[in-house]
């Protein structure tokens, strides 16, 4: 629970003791404050009860919001509380905050399976004012990831093997649609070198081992997990890297590890090798793509 709520809100592993710790102190004084406030304005004994409850109330629910920012102050967590107020605001009152303008970087996701990697990188930025993921690209017509997108209401597009290799067709959509990165999330096929020339270093994929081990043609789905339980390693997790010109071969951004254990099966392993993938792989691509596009 701890895991998805700390991607839910994109904080690190201190950011987020303190934010609980801002709430739990927030709590704790509201509660106080709601029980002293009656006598603090001068309701007695003889104070018909239904008025200190109506008081009482409007503590616990108004007062609340005011007295978290402050408590969040003392914790240097402002600007999470005040996005958190502001989005308080608007759903009840309606109120609309100035935004800054920023360029949102667009981003393309290829993938070829079910897109369970695809659906919580979206799940990540839905909210971003940043990052925004523009378009699902498939080489599978009849494919999960293409479902998600129609839910998501995402643009999507299904490309040709003769189309993909052989021409610039869809390097100039990608452009038109002003992508600036693209996102492997279980894409089968090689990156061709024109579209690697159209995005140097701006395209990342995740492979789920531990490269340079177990990587190469051929290597993907359970055929990694099964190399790894035959070699007889201790160890395997995911890896994400920049896309060059070879197979799971470029600059690696950021590796997990998981322990094998002897009871493992192939299929165990994939499962906690997704597990892995699911709670880093937004992450790094965020801080990636905004490191990069400075």
């Amino acid at each position: 629970m701890f895991s998805s709520l700390k991607t839910k809100w994109k904080v690190n592993t201190t950011q987020f003791i303190l934010i609980l710790c801002t709430f739990a102190v927030t709590g704790s004084l509201t509660a106080w404050i709601s029980r002293q406030i009656p006598g603090w304005i001068g309701f007695t004994d003889t104070t018909p009860f239904v008025y200190k409850l109506i008081l009482r109330l409007i503590v616990l629910i108004f007062g609340y919001q005011v007295i978290i920012l402050g408590v969040s102050l003392l914790f240097g967590q402002f600007p999470f509380f005040w996005n958190y107020e502001k989005k308080i605001l608007k759903s009840i009152f309606k109120i609309k905050f100035p935004q800054k303008e920023t360029n949102i970087v667009q981003v393309a996701i290829f993938a070829s399976g079910g897109g369970s990697n695809a659906q919580q990188i979206i799940n990540y930025f839905r909210h971003s004012s940043q990052i925004k993921i523009a378009l699902i690209v498939s080489n599978k017509l009849d494919t999960g990831v293409l479902s998600i997108a129609q839910r998501e209401n995402i643009p999507s597009i299904v490309i040709d093997k003769p189309t993909f290799f052989e021409k610039s067709d869809y390097i100039e959509l990608l452009q038109t649609k002003k992508i600036a990165f693209i996102v492997l999330a279980g894409f089968l096929w090689k990156i061709p070198t024109s579209i690697l020339q159209a995005y140097p270093e701006k395209i990342i994929n995740i492979h789920p081992a531990l490269l340079p081990k177990f990587g190469g043609k051929g290597m993907y789905g359970i055929k990694v997990h099964e190399a790894v339980k035959l070699a007889g390693e201790k160890t395997t997790g995911i890896t994400i890297h920049l896309v060059d010109d070879q197979y799971d071969h470029g600059k690696t951004l950021f590796q997990a590890f998981i322990t094998i254990h002897s009871d493992d099966s192939p299929e165990n392993i994939a499962k906690k090798v997704l597990e892995l993938e699911h709670q880093h792989f937004p992450s790094v691509i965020e801080s990636y793509i905004l490191k990069t596009n400075t």
